[in-house]
């Protein structure tokens, strides 16, 4: 399948202006540091919670999304979890396919691990940085440095291949994302080989506590599903709630709703929860 160059451009500009939706919580201060050389962005609360971070990795089907399509919603989550947060900017496709972005969530991660020893650090992110979130623990893993405290999921993009049913039977029902854009994002990142790329081909032993929130009005929907249901096997602490009526990535079309706010409140609990662990 060849790449269509043009649709991500168009959509690389369509999301950022997405952004602009609603404003920015203006109680957090906002500030980018190259770190690695890596762009990354600070959201801090005025009296976040010591010793903890969250590190945030944006959506846009590894293709798009950037600070100007995620800085009003992560400020309010910074404000609602009331901790200190780091957005990572990583390479998109397709100009840096797989493994690039990736690598710099990695990369970012090892040096929070070294920068802040005593801290307990929180994976958050939305869609496509949901499944760079979900092959990060596994790389993780595998290296001497302490794993996520615990991981929220908003509409995770967890299956590459985009064939599970609700890639079809929900489509009338999706208002942001359609099959064609999504399959264009997969081959733009992964190439004509999947595997290597996809999260769900991963083979997990062990999974930190893991919140992960979905629409019912999702193409995507099956994707948390089915996470779901193989962490839960090895990772009883994790929870799934399901929004109905809602589409992809809720809380970045409208912040104030009902289920943003609750959804919100249910990360924050659950944070909280694995504080004393």
């Amino acid at each position: 399948m060849s790449i269509n160059n043009q649709l991500i451009e168009e959509n690389r500009a369509l999301y950022d202006s997405v952004g602009t939706i609603y404003p920015p919580e203006e109680s957090i201060a906002i500030s980018e540091e190259i770190i690695n050389g890596i762009k990354c962005y600070w959201f801090q609360p005025e009296n976040p919670h010591p010793n903890e971070l969250i590190i945030y990795i944006h959506g846009g089907g590894y293709a798009v999304g950037s600070i100007r399509s995620h800085k009003a919603m992560v400020s309010h989550f910074a404000k609602e979890l009331n901790r200190s947060v780091l957005f990572i900017e990583y390479s998109l496709a397709p100009e840096k396919p797989f493994p690039n972005g990736l690598n710099d969530v990695l990369n970012i991660y090892e040096w929070a691990f070294h920068q802040y020893p005593d801290h307990h650090f929180y994976l958050f992110g939305d869609s496509a940085g949901g499944g760079l979130i979900i092959k990060s623990v596994y790389e993780i893993s595998r290296r001497e440095i302490k794993s996520p405290k615990a991981v929220a999921l908003i509409s995770p993009w967890y299956n590459l291949e985009t064939n599970n049913p609700s890639s079809e039977n929900r489509q009338h029902l999706d208002q942001i994302l359609n099959k064609e854009m999504v399959k264009n994002f997969a081959y733009a990142y992964a190439g004509n080989d999947f595997g290597p790329a996809d999260p769900s081909k991963v083979h997990f032993e062990s999974f930190p506590p893991v919140f992960i929130a979905v629409g019912t009005h999702e193409i995507l929907f099956d994707d948390s599903i089915q996470f779901f249901e193989m962490v839960y096997k090895i990772q009883p602490k994790s929870q799934l709630k399901i929004y109905g009526a809602e589409g992809h990535v809720l809380t970045q079309m409208n912040i104030f709703s009902h289920s943003s706010q609750d959804l919100m409140m249910n990360i924050n609990n659950f944070f909280n929860s694995t504080e004393n662990e």
